[in-house]
């Protein structure tokens, strides 16, 4: 999801005598689309460092609390005079909360309790993939001929990152159940993806982003009451108390601004490329924070997967 926020362009005219540029004279968008990147690939590193302290189902449970506890005081008047324009896309509103919020983060979180940050944020860069695939399949139209080569190009590489560099031991190879899980994470982001093409421009994207949000949370409360039924409540650490703010905090509402701001000063095509830096600063960071290590088949299938989105010309979400 994502939220549309209206901007004032930059490029102010300096006031005379000015040593200094105005922060609005700055060309903000550039860093801040790779603060997105940045705070996105951070994610999947909370996640993993989080993994013998919350449940997944705790973890973004709690992510989503203080995303709202964040964002919606500031942003509630709003939700007060848009709502009505969404009553007719109810049944479209609890398929993008299902999908985005409820359940992707939840299944990637649970990937995450056996898969490593590195190989789940590279493994995340197929979701380009899939929307191509799922866009295809909703369309009943078969992709062109440069699409389905750019396709088996992606998948190939998808094999070697799911295989750890071994595709052709598979009659020895025995899938990792933490892979799984991130590919059904990343097919419900697909399918967000898709669902969010079907509601009108027109209709108030910070609204839609709340609304999406707040539903989401009624859906994994019931779940989370469960969850702590069956297991207790977790024992909150410093360390797990820092990383849920940070879930809730960074990734879910700054990144979100940071983007819809870069979109803003170089238009939308240009922003999306930040989206390419996500798998790159979750391998840095799974490594410098989490001592994880960066194979040379991690290189070679990441590199293969984004051949494929070039030559398909697939953007990202």
């Amino acid at each position: 999801m994502s939220f549309s926020l209206h901007f004032t362009a930059a490029g102010h005219p300096r006031a005379p005598f000015s040593f200094f540029p105005r922060l609005a004279d700055w060309p903000l968008g550039p860093l801040l689309a790779g603060l997105a990147a940045l705070f996105w690939a951070g994610n999947f590193v909370a996640g993993r460092a989080l993994h013998d302290s919350l449940t997944p189902l705790h973890m973004a449970f709690g992510r989503w609390s203080v995303a709202l506890i964040c964002l919606l005081p500031w942003v509630w008047p709003r939700v007060r005079q848009h709502w009505r324009s969404f009553v007719p896309w109810t049944g479209t509103l609890l398929a993008l909360a299902l999908t985005g919020v409820a359940a992707c983060n939840t299944l990637i979180y649970q990937g995450l309790q056996t898969t490593p940050a590195t190989q789940a944020v590279l493994l995340n860069a197929l979701t380009p993939v899939l929307i191509l695939a799922f866009s295809a399949l909703a369309a009943r139209r078969r992709p062109g001929s440069r699409q389905l080569l750019g396709l088996g190009v992606s998948l190939l590489g998808v094999l070697v990152l799911v295989s750890r560099g071994q595709p052709w031991q598979l009659n020895a190879w025995t899938p990792s159940g933490g892979d799984a899980w991130v590919f059904a994470g990343c097919c419900c982001w697909a399918a967000y993806t898709l669902l969010m093409r079907r509601l009108p421009a027109q209709l108030d994207r910070l609204t839609l982003a709340s609304l999406c949000m707040l539903l989401g949370w009624l859906m994994l409360l019931p779940l989370a009451l469960w969850e702590t039924q069956q297991h207790g409540l977790p024992s909150l650490s410093g360390a797990a108390i820092s990383g849920v703010l940070y879930l809730g905090v960074f990734p879910s509402v700054i990144a979100y601004l940071c983007y819809n701001r870069a979109i803003a000063e170089l238009g939308a095509e240009r922003a999306s490329a930040c989206l390419h830096l996500v798998p790159a600063f979750g391998a840095v960071l799974s490594c410098l924070l989490l001592g994880e290590t960066l194979h040379p088949w991690h290189v070679a299938g990441i590199a293969a997967v984004f051949a494929g989105l070039a030559l398909g010309r697939v953007r990202p979400h």
